[in-house]
């Protein structure tokens, strides 16, 4: 078929074609089109398909590409157990968040008041099973959860399931009635209360450490700021301070890979540079 191709009156092109007029084309002859036309390839549209399928025009998969699975964290051999590295582990806001959790307070420390709803969260177990795979380091329990016989054994039989043994406990010590925040006749009751906490928490994790002389090297996984006992004005002379062994835990979230991975970098960083532990 041979067409004329017209813009205003004026004739432009003659064409020979076996196919139908393009919309292109009919414009043109119409006087309505714009020159010159446009090449083939840029006119092309995507076919459209009636199946529905929202990855109908996405590329088949290639099958030459390889998906490398996530390496397991676990794959390597655990680290030995090794007696001169230890943890101490709180477990309310640290294994256990406290969001929403009331809390009733006994002898100074803080123990959760629905003990119907006492999960450990998996998660956090997965970090600090980590934490001891990597190197080999003991837990001590220094949480509150000590004073239950049937709180502290609740919590064994889960960290045992996971292959993870409780070395011992911290002793319950007295906390210091002399301690105050603001003014003896009008304190502050809640920051005195955190205040002579975190002391008599300082004052047991040295205790334990006194009658451990074996370990050189440790961390306390607290989600209570331990830092605020280690003034001059507040700390004894025989306590150790907790600032330069503390991993502070967001009480909400709890223990995470990346403090894991923190703590495992700081603890074998020391054990390769052993140092004696500061009290001053």
């Amino acid at each position: 078929m041979l067409m004329e191709i017209r813009v205003a009156g004026v004739l432009r092109m003659l064409v020979r074609s076996f196919r139908k007029q393009s919309l292109q084309s009919q414009s043109l002859l119409s006087g309505a089109g714009t020159w010159p036309l446009k090449p083939l390839e840029e006119s092309k549209k995507r076919p459209e398909t009636d199946s529905g399928d929202l990855y109908a025009g996405m590329p088949a998969p290639d099958p030459e590409k390889k998906v490398t699975p996530s390496k397991d964290i676990f794959a390597d051999p655990p680290a030995k157990e090794d007696l001169s590295l230890a943890i101490f582990l709180d477990i309310d806001g640290v294994l256990r968040k406290l969001e929403s959790v009331p809390m009733i307070t006994v002898n100074g420390g803080t123990l959760p008041l629905d003990l119907g709803n006492r999960a450990l969260l998996p998660e956090a177990l997965r970090a600090l099973k980590y934490l001891i795979h990597l190197t080999g380091a003991s837990l001590v329990v220094s949480s509150e959860w000590r004073r239950s016989s049937s709180l502290l054994e609740e919590a064994q039989t889960a960290l045992r399931a996971l292959g993870m043994r409780v070395r011992g406990v911290t002793p319950v010590l007295r906390p210091r009635e002399d301690l105050f925040v603001g003014t003896k006749l009008d304190p502050d009751k809640q920051a005195t209360l955190r205040l002579r906490w975190a002391e008599r928490r300082a004052r047991e994790i040295t205790a334990w450490l006194q009658e451990h002389r074996e370990v050189r090297h440790w961390i306390a996984l607290d989600d209570l700021d331990l830092t605020i006992a280690d003034e001059a004005a507040i700390r004894s002379a025989d306590t150790l301070k907790m600032g330069p062994f503390l991993v502070l835990v967001d009480p909400e979230v709890g223990l995470t890979m990346s403090h894991a991975r923190q703590s495992s970098e700081w603890l074998l960083a020391k054990k390769e540079r052993p140092r004696k532990m500061a009290r001053t």
